[in-house]
Order: C-alpha cells, then structure tokens, then sequence
C-alpha cells in the first residue's frame, strides 16, 4: 500500500491509499488509486481535503474580555487572512494580549496564514475613540486601512494623526509605510485598490478635510470620492484626483466602492434629495435616497441609478463587488417592496427586513433581482465578494427563517449568520447558516486565491461553534466575541 497524504488524512474522507507494484526491472511502479487531498467544496458532502468536518475548513475564536465589531477580511496573493476590527476591553491573538486605551475603542489589525495560524498583530489607539471602517490588500501583501479618529492622536507609526477621517498604509509584516490623517469631521467608510495599486476611498465629511493638496470645504455635509497613489498616499498628478458632490440637500454620503479589472469604480451611497454626479452640460443624476454610480478611471461619471424601495418599502444597500464580466453585484436589506426597472421582489407588509441581491450590466441597466427572507422576522446582507470562477459570495443574518431556494434554513439562535454562493447567473450552488445560540452577526468576506470563503465575524454564544468544535474564550451572551473561519469553495 502507498500513501503520499499528510499525517492523519489517509483514508479520512475522500483521500485513499493506493497500491504500486514491483516492475520487471525492480523499481517501483506509480501508486495506483491513490486520491490525496484536495481544496474543500461545499456543494458535496466528500470532505475533499480528509480533515474529518464538512465545508468548514478551519476557524478561529479568541480570548476576550469586552467587545469587538469586525470590519473587513481580506486574502492576500498566498492565501494570508487579513481582518480588520475595532475593540474595547482586551482580546489575546496567539500569545500576545492586547488591551484598549480605555473603554473607546482601539483599531486591531491581524494576520493569519492560509491554514489560520496567526502570525502578527497591531493594535493601534490612543485614549478616544479610534475606529477602522475597511481595509484591502495590495499586490505586493501590504493591507491598507481607513478609518476614523474623532479626538485624534492615533499613532500607526509615522507620529500621532489629526482628528478626522485616516488613510494607512502598512507592509506586509505590519510596519508602518505611510499614513495620512484628512482633519476636519467625517469618516472613510470604503477602500478598495485597483490593478496597479492605485487607492481609492469612499466616504462623507462635515467640515475641511486635506488630503494633501489644499483644504476642502463641505456644502453641508458632502460625498466623497478619492484616487491616491498606492505607493505615496498623494493625490497629486493626472492620474489621481479627489472628487466630491452635493446635491440640493446638506446629507450625502457613499457607503462602499468596488473596482473592475479595467480600474472602473462603483460605488454606493445615499443622498435625501437629487444629486447631480456630472456636470451642468452633461448630468447624471439621481433622484432618491440610495444610490449606485460609475466612475472612469479618471474620475468621471458614467452612469447613476438610484436603488430605493417601491410604494411604501425601503431598501438599504450595503455591499457591492464587480464580477469578471465588470457587472456591479449589490447586496442588503429591503422592507415591503423593492424595484429596479423592470425586476421586483416582495417582502412581508410590516417593517421586517428581507436580504436582496441585484446584478447590474457595466452600463447600469438591472440583469437580475432576487429577494430572500420570510414576513415575521428579519433578515439583513451585508456583504458580498466574487471567486475566481465569477460567483457570487453572500453573507449575513437571520432571524427565523431563511431559504436561498432549496429549503428554509432555520435560526437556532436569536440570530445567526449565513453564507451563500450563486454561480454569476443566481443560481445558488450553496448556503450556510450557523448554529450557535445567543446572537452572531457577519458583515464581511472575502475569498482565498484558491476560492475558498474567508468570514470574519462577532458571537455572543458561549460555547461559539462553526463546524470544528467549541471555540476559545467565552462570552457572558452579551458582549460580541471576535471569530474568523475559512469554508469551502
């Protein structure tokens, strides 16, 4: 018998011995049947890759004392699992504990190898609040961050930063490369880095912020849209600019942003009256309350659409992504009734929250419209990314009941999180939805370079687990635990 696997896989669930003979002239023949393994799916019950669970892959929990709200997940081009966060109290990542500066919040960055071994850590904070709101990876490993600091002071290695909305760029091994702090009041709410590592950032300001090339001044309170050199942090030069728009109102703001592979941007926001993206001779405009738009390259409208509920509904869009086709996928929450052109999904008749998820062609014009979710309870998407093959990856809560389309998927919980995967044309491939009792919430995702889902996310369970057994730490069913995991592709 032969077996080339690792320790512990042969014979564990898909993977097989195989057997080699003796040739005529005394060497050993290939291993005949054989099946080592393989990347996880969680579309079939073989266990691939012969670790004894189903779908999940592996997942974290940590030691903690306080609460945590999780901001992003990101893979880098090896694999590495980047998360970004905000605490209070202390949490311990591998053998090092962390503390926060007092009972506001500090910024946590982490690290972890494709198999989920942590291998660093920053907590960055001074006495106030210090937030971070997103962060993505560049292609050479390095994530970059952008959050808030309302009082200021907060150090990321390059000397304390102004009150106001920050940008941060760190190296690989989690040194500090440059940051910048804009002043003024608002925040940084999206980030997203395109194929030659040039930054944009999405977000809203109240009073004058700088990002390196002079103040600027809000109209009330305005949207903001930014291109940075990745390398630098400037925003000097044809190729990169700053972009803002108010519209008949004093609140604007976007929410998130996504690029396409041909650097165009997308991205999400919310105005409460018309809004004009283009100029006086050449209008785009928007008359609602959320919103998508397209932006070149350059910084110039291509299109607007506004994406609000129908009669007495509401929707709130809260993720978007781009599919190797350069069609915007949007994912949230929508009450009573929903439409976009010509598509509609229905929701129950009260205030509950049911999940959409919509897909626009790259000119803007709506492709598919899908509604999930039951009348009495709600449920919310947060966020949504893309693999490598092009489908599409959801996630977020639910309360009672949910169904994606082959069956409801029941909460056990006060509220539980859900994965779901749909191939680029909504078909679902398959869904997940924890288990735990207490209140789990999962806003973000990412996926690996091999496919697999990466979810960061927060538990109040005490005895939190998503497939490999009960995690570390626990919680008193109140305070928001931190928890990472991998799944299948």
């Amino acid at each position: 018998m032969c077996y080339a696997g690792p320790l512990g896989t042969r014979n564990r669930g898909a993977c097989r011995e195989g057997m080699r003979t003796c040739g005529t002239d005394g060497t050993w023949g290939a291993c005949e049947g054989e099946v080592l393994p393989a990347v996880e799916r969680c579309d079939a019950a073989d266990d691939e890759n012969c670790d004894g669970f189903q779908c999940i892959v592996w997942a974290a929990g940590f030691e903690q004392n306080g609460s945590c709200w999780t901001s992003a997940i990101a893979s880098d081009a090896e694999g590495n699992v980047f998360v970004s966060a905000a605490f209070s109290g202390t949490i311990t990542f591998a053998e090092q504990s962390f503390s926060s500066a007092s009972e506001a919040s500090d910024v946590l960055v982490l690290k972890l190898s494709p198999a989920g071994v942590p291998l660093w850590a920053k907590k960055f904070g001074d006495f106030g609040v210090d937030d971070v709101t997103d962060l993505a990876i560049d292609s050479k490993g390095n994530p970059v961050l952008v959050g808030e600091s309302p009082q200021g002071g907060v150090d990321f290695g390059g000397g304390p930063l102004p009150e106001g909305p920050f940008i941060v760029r760190l190296g690989a091994s989690g040194e500090h490369l440059w940051s910048k702090g804009l002043g003024g009041r608002g925040t940084l709410t999206g980030i997203a880095i395109d194929s030659s590592d040039d930054i944009i950032v999405t977000g809203r300001f109240t009073l004058p912020i700088d990002l390196g090339e002079g103040p600027i001044a809000p109209d009330g309170e305005d949207l903001l849209v930014a291109k940075l050199d990745g390398a630098t942090g400037r925003v000097s030069g044809p190729d990169h600019w700053v972009r803002t728009f108010n519209g008949s109102s004093a609140y604007e703001a976007a929410t998130a942003v996504a690029v396409d592979s041909s650097k165009n941007i997308f991205f999400l926001g919310w105005s409460n009256e018309t809004i004009n993206f283009g100029t006086d001779n050449a209008p785009v405009r928007v008359d609602g309350t959320r919103f998508v738009v397209k932006l070149t390259p350059a910084g110039k409208s291509v299109w607007a659409r506004a994406l609000n509920g129908a009669g007495s509904g509401s929707a709130q869009p809260t993720g978007i992504a781009v599919d190797l086709s350069s069609r915007p996928v949007i994912v949230g929450s929508f009450s009573q009734k929903m439409q976009v052109g010509e598509h509609t999904v229905t929701g129950g008749a009260g205030t509950d929250s049911n999940v959409f998820v919509l897909q626009l062609e790259a000119t803007g014009m709506p492709r598919w419209l899908r509604g999930f979710g039951e009348a009495a309870s709600d449920q919310h998407a947060f966020g949504v990314t893309r693999d490598r093959s092009g489908n599409l990856v959801v996630v977020g809560t639910a309360e009672g009941e949910i169904d994606f389309g082959r069956g409801p998927l029941k909460a056990q919980g006060i509220q539980n999180a859900f994965v779901a995967k749909f191939t680029p044309d909504a078909e679902l491939v398959w869904n997940h939805l924890t288990e735990n009792t207490g209140e789990d919430t999962l806003r973000v995702v990412a996926t690996s370079p091999e496919g697999e889902t990466l979810i960061a996310g927060t538990t109040t369970a005490p005895d939190a687990d998503f497939g490999t057994g009960p995690l570390p730490g626990t919680s008193d069913g109140d305070r928001a635990r931190l928890f990472i995991a991998k799944l299948g592709r």
